[in-house]
């Protein structure tokens, strides 16, 4: 191992050599005072700074982030990223609770970290102003400093290490006393000897720059032990000076928050309004102005808060006075604009939220004021009361009918047989049941999209009130412009009672197809005739064909019931016929008791699911019945939206009270805010995902690239240890150490009879030719000879190679040995880890591709329901 006195020992010949001594202290404290180490390290950042800030002309008298910005924007100074991000990092760690108002997201880093990045930007400094000094240090790579335990621990070994040097040269010199004489081993014993006299030496330099180390190491750490109160102290004024101005921030920010919901709430209110008021409007934008004041007035008092505390870093850190009596007046100053900045901060809160308060005031009062002009507007207010009044078992078999005669479009032929009405009715009771504890406002709102989407009607937003008016009146208009079409519609000035006549007549012709006129009896027969004889007497009936064709305004009461009786059916659709829309109700009641009558099979079934009387489920159910839509093959959709029309409107047939359910469509819009809280959460979590997706695929390319770049290097080491096992070998064979090793004697002993046997087989072949020397017994003796030195000195030179790696004399050899083992060993845990990696954001990949899909399919799932489901999305 290489000791120097330090890992800046680089400074002492350059314009910053007065920066060692102090880092010298840094690093010998890292490990016993890291705080200390890191405020050292800190202050001779900013010593550096101000050095480089004065020698290319920029203002050094300011707190060190400005000077470091100023030095950053300096044409005269080239800083690249890295540099900036390493002057950062030990700023934001010499003073940790720095990291509170840090943006660049630098993380603590250990002191050893701290020194090795100002080790870094010196280094940059110096090969930018003066790259010849560093190209004649070499090796100046960082290493950890080491403790006084283990620096002692070392010096231990190396001492006991001399020692054996001393006892391996005493053993020599005896050696040559008891040697005979000869000069050659003489000789290679005193080479032996200066080679272990240089080792020994340089062993006792080492040892005594490490006893140095270690009594300068001391020396500090017992200083510091004295003093480390006092940089607890600054650390501790730093914090509290630091703290309050931050917690005055901090109570900014929460107010700046507050208002800006509010005011996005209030925004989101006006929006929603169906009709536009200037004064609102205007008190809007006012706020926006109001609320950026304010947002600019607190990004003013986050920078000069900043600022205050860098002074306060500054000032604490520095070692400059006169530079501490400049900032001590700035940071009087700041402290003052702060002050000022605050006044007018308060009270812009103060004004903008007793704005808010107002324009909120407007907002409901515009509101009701909307809603009263809304209702005016309502074309088919039948329409509207009904649909809000939907609930309960009415509600459900609206929604029951309407998914059922959509499917009932994709059904083959057969199964629109008349027979198969009892198919559908059990349908209808089994989906009943399934929506049992399904919430009514849910269904409602979903039933809402379906019409509107076989309507065509635009979508606009469910919070429009207008727009949802809009939307239940266009589905009578839409329904009398289908109806239109058909030969057997009656158009009317009144849509409505158009298409409610139409539908009831279908009822009517649904009862004579089931039984025959004998069934209906004589008090069925008077019931008909009453309402008829109290319809023909209104005025507006007067002139009727009916009238005309039958004389009913002179038959008699007898001859009326005689005809009833005779042409039942006729006359029911007479009395439809007489009626309007307040007529209506009285009508049905009297249809549906006919066709109660000739229907038995109905009256079991109404039985069975509790249908009292003629309410409005059973004239619903009957409404779906008599329509042939239901059963046709050749129609499309929007052609079922009449009947759904007339359904709706059956909730009021039966019902004493007809007041509109207002609270209904605010549990609609309720219904449809949660659906939209949900739809929005489930878009977070899938953009959080999609983001999370994106990192990862970036990270796994990140992640390929070094895996092959680590392969690459790889191969190259492996490449590198094999050529250098075999210089490694040459450099051991070739080196006059290697008499040094034990195994050297007896390779010496192989080596000469080699050659001896080799000289034995030339002189044969000389003296006795090469053909006859082939056959001669001491020729095969001496080849025998040769191949068993041969091999053994084969396996002589690798004991003599192994014994080489573990003498110190061959240590710097070796070493590249141990070098080139430690990185294929580093770069074998890296491969296997970063496989392991890869392996981990693949699955992560794949696992996360498979809840975007998901959530994916759960967004479209609620869009096809609820269509205006981003309508207001923020």
């Amino acid at each position: 191992m290489e000791y120097n006195e330090s890992n800046f020992f680089y400074l002492k010949k350059t314009d910053i050599s007065e920066y060692y001594d102090e880092l010298v202290k840094a690093e010998c404290l890292c490990e016993y005072f890291p705080i200390v180490t890191k405020i050292i390290v800190r202050k001779i950042m900013e010593v550096f700074l101000k050095y480089i800030a004065e020698k290319n002309g920029i203002e050094a008298d300011v707190a060190v982030r400005i000077l470091l910005n100023n030095i950053r924007l300096s044409p005269n100074i080239s800083l690249p990223e890295e540099i900036h991000n390493g002057i950062e990092t030990v700023l934001i760690n010499g003073y940790e609770h720095s990291l509170s108002s840090n943006k660049n997201g630098i993380i603590l880093k250990h002191p050893i970290e701290v020194l090795e990045t100002m080790h870094q930007v010196l280094c940059w400094y110096l090969r930018k102003t003066t790259p010849e000094v560093i190209a004649t240090l070499g090796d100046v790579s960082f290493k950890a400093p080491s403790t006084i335990e283990y620096m002692e621990k070392e010096a231990t070994r190396i001492k006991e290490d001399v020692l054996l040097k001393n006892n391996q040269i005493n053993n020599l010199r005896q050696k040559i006393i008891e040697s005979d004489g000869k000069f050659t081993n003489i000789r290679e014993i005193n080479n032996i000897i200066i080679i272990i006299k240089k080792e020994k030496s340089r062993l006792e330099e080492t040892q005594i720059l490490l006893c140095k180390k270690i009594k300068l190491q001391k020396r500090y750490v017992l200083e510091v032990e004295k003093d480390y109160k006092t940089y607890i102290k600054i650390c501790d004024y730093l914090r509290e000076k630091c703290d309050e101005s931050q917690e005055l921030l901090f109570e900014k920010e929460s107010q700046l928050v507050k208002l800006e919901i509010q005011r996005q709430e209030l925004k989101n209110s006006i929006k929603k309004l169906d009709y536009e008021d200037h004064s609102i409007k205007k008190m809007e934008l006012s706020l926006d102005k109001e609320v950026k004041i304010l947002r600019d007035s607190y990004d003013n008092l986050s920078k000069l808060t900043n600022e205050y505390q860098d002074i306060l870093e500054t000032v604490e850190f520095s070692y400059d006075k006169e530079l501490k009596e400049i900032l001590g007046a700035k940071k009087n100053n700041i402290k003052v604009k702060m002050n000022f900045e605050d006044g007018i901060f308060n009270e812009n809160v103060i004004k903008c939220t007793q704005n808010i308060a107002e324009a909120k005031r407007k907002v409901i009062i515009f509101k009701e004021i909307v809603n009263e002009k809304i209702n005016r507007e309502i074309k088919y207010e039948l329409l509207y009361k009904s649909f809000l009044r939907l609930k309960g078992r009415e509600l459900r078999i609206l929604y029951t009918i309407l998914n059922v005669t959509v499917n009932l479009l994709n059904k083959p032929r057969e199964l629109f047989a008349k027979s198969n009405e009892d198919k559908i009715l059990e349908n209808i009771t089994q989906n009943l049941e399934e929506l049992r504890n399904v919430d009514d406002e849910e269904i409602k709102l979903i039933v809402y999209y379906k019409l509107i989407k076989l309507s065509k009607a635009p979508f606009g937003s469910i919070f429009s009130k207008l727009q949802f008016i809009k939307n239940l009146d266009s589905l009578v208009d839409k329904s009398y412009e289908i109806l239109m079409s058909k030969k057997n519609f009656d158009g009317k000035i009144k849509k409505l009672d158009s298409i409610i006549e139409y539908y009831l007549q279908k009822v009517i012709l649904l009862a004579k197809s089931k039984g025959n006129s004998k069934q209906i009896n004589e008090e069925m027969v008077s019931k008909i005739c009453n309402e008829i004889l109290e319809l023909r007497r209104r005025t507006d009936n007067i002139g009727k064909v009916h009238y005309e064709k039958f004389n009913l305004d002179i038959m008699s009461e007898a001859e009326l019931k005689s005809n009833i009786e005779a042409q039942p059916y006729t006359f029911l659709s007479i009395m439809l016929d007489l009626g309007d829309i307040n007529s209506y109700r009285d009508i049905s009641l009297i249809i549906f008791e006919v066709y109660n009558i000739v229907n038995k099979k109905f009256t079991e079934y109404d039985s069975k699911n509790s249908f009292a009387g003629f309410s409005n489920e059973y004239f619903m159910v009957l409404l779906f019945l008599s329509d042939e839509n239901t059963f046709s093959v050749q129609r499309d959709q929007e052609e079922l939206l009449p009947l759904l029309t007339v359904e709706i409107m059956a909730t009021v047939f039966f019902s004493d009270n007809e007041e509109a359910d207002l609270n209904s469509y605010n549990k609609m819009v309720y219904i449809w805010k949660q659906k939209q809280q949900r739809y929005s959460s489930i878009s977070i979590k899938k953009e959080e995902e999609e983001r999370a997706l994106e990192l990862l695929m970036e990270e796994k390319k990140r992640l390929e690239v070094i895996q092959k770049e680590l392969m690459r290097n790889h191969n190259t080491l492996a490449q590198n240890y094999d050529s250098y096992r075999d210089q490694f070998k040459r450099i051991i064979m070739n080196s006059e150490k290697r008499i040094l090793l034990p195994s050297y004697m007896n390779y010496e002993e192989l080596r000469i009879r080699k050659e001896k046997a080799e000289n034995n087989i030339s002189k044969s072949k000389d003296k006795l030719g090469t053909l006859k020397s082939i056959v001669s017994p001491s020729m095969w003796k001496e080849q025998a000879s040769k191949f068993i030195n041969e091999s053994n000195m084969d396996e002589t030179e690798k004991c003599l190679i192994e014994e080489a790696k573990q003498k110190p004399y061959f240590k710097k050899e070796y070493l590249v040995f141990v070098e080139l083992e430690e990185k294929i060993k580093q770069i074998n845990q890296l491969i296997g880890k970063n496989k392991g990696e890869l392996q981990d954001k693949e699955s992560k990949i794949s696992d996360i591709q498979a809840k975007i899909n998901e959530l994916k399919r759960m967004l479209t799932t609620i869009k096809e329901v609820y269509v205006d489901i981003e309508e207001g999305y923020y």
